[in-house]
């Protein structure tokens, strides 16, 4: 009886999973400007929340309080990650699809970089956090030149975002 009972939610699961993906494949796919109106309040959300976050932090490295800073940073980072994970999973245009990935990557490593900045800072490493604040921006500009087709209003990236 159990090895029964296993093998119909086996063959229950997988036709469910068929299902799923048969029903996915009917979508239509998105154009480029369903994709952005879908993207941009993501972008958007995520602007308003980091300014939010990251309110003060400049005033607080030139304070000398580092590591209040970097916590800032460090949740920021997050933020972004988040975001970022909301955007790679909607359904995106197949034509841009390359150009997407590309961006995705972008986005990830200023992620990684803005995490780097809120390390160095909590160990006291200002010259360290100026030099990953830097690189954050420079993937930043990349993310930019690669999305710039898009014509994103809130998901171009600015370096003040990250003040």
């Amino acid at each position: 009886m159990r090895g029964t009972l296993t093998t119909a939610m086996l063959v229950l699961a997988v036709t469910l999973v068929a299902t799923a993906a048969a029903w996915a494949e009917d979508a239509p796919a998105p154009t480029r400007e369903e994709y952005v109106a879908q993207v941009d309040p993501i972008c958007q959300k995520n602007t308003d929340e980091n300014k939010r976050i990251l309110k003060g932090a400049g005033q607080k490295v030139d304070a000398g309080k580092l590591a209040q800073a970097g916590a800032q940073f460090t949740r920021a980072a997050a933020a972004f990650g988040k975001s970022v994970k909301e955007i790679v999973a909607v359904p995106r245009p197949p034509e841009d699809s390359p150009r997407l990935e590309k961006w995705f990557g972008f986005l990830k490593i200023v992620k990684t970089n803005l995490g780097k900045v809120g390390k160095a800072l909590k160990e006291g490493n200002k010259v360290k956090a100026v030099h990953e604040k830097i690189r954050a921006e420079r993937s930043s500009n990349a993310a930019n030149n690669v999305s710039f087709v898009f014509g994103f209003k809130y998901c171009h990236l600015k370096a003040s975002q990250f003040k």
